[in-house]
């Protein structure tokens, strides 16, 4: 799978869908999942997926800021941070790019393995 593709399309798809309902908001997010899932991955591997996800969401500055800070408030990214990292990253892309931007960074950053 081509993850950067991938998750620029998913990115894409919810820029669109941005005034979605709520019913709409689930729908999207069971099928991110099913599109995206990773294991193994090492850590710049999962943070570039993550800007790229990002990126069409809150554009690049926005996605790098939103993700150094999250970086900052778990003491880096690395495996054993991971969880930590994703969770911060979701509360801040939720707080200026809403709660649906958040909670598909959440899903998607959860599901990635970190190595």
């Amino acid at each position: 799978m081509n993850w950067e593709m991938a998750l620029q399309q998913e990115g894409a798809r919810w820029r669109a869908a941005s005034s979605a309902g709520a019913q709409d908001v689930e729908r999207l997010l069971r099928g991110t999942m099913a599109r995206l899932g990773g294991s193994g991955l090492r850590a710049e591997e999962a943070l570039a997926l993550l800007g790229h996800l990002l990126e069409p969401l809150c554009g690049s500055s926005g996605a790098a800021s939103a993700m150094a800070t999250a970086a900052r408030q778990c003491g880096g990214v690395s495996r054993r941070t991971w969880p930590r990292f994703v969770t911060s990253l979701s509360e801040l892309i939720g707080s200026f790019c809403g709660l649906a931007a958040g909670q598909l960074v959440g899903q998607a950053g959860h599901s990635l393995e970190v190595a």
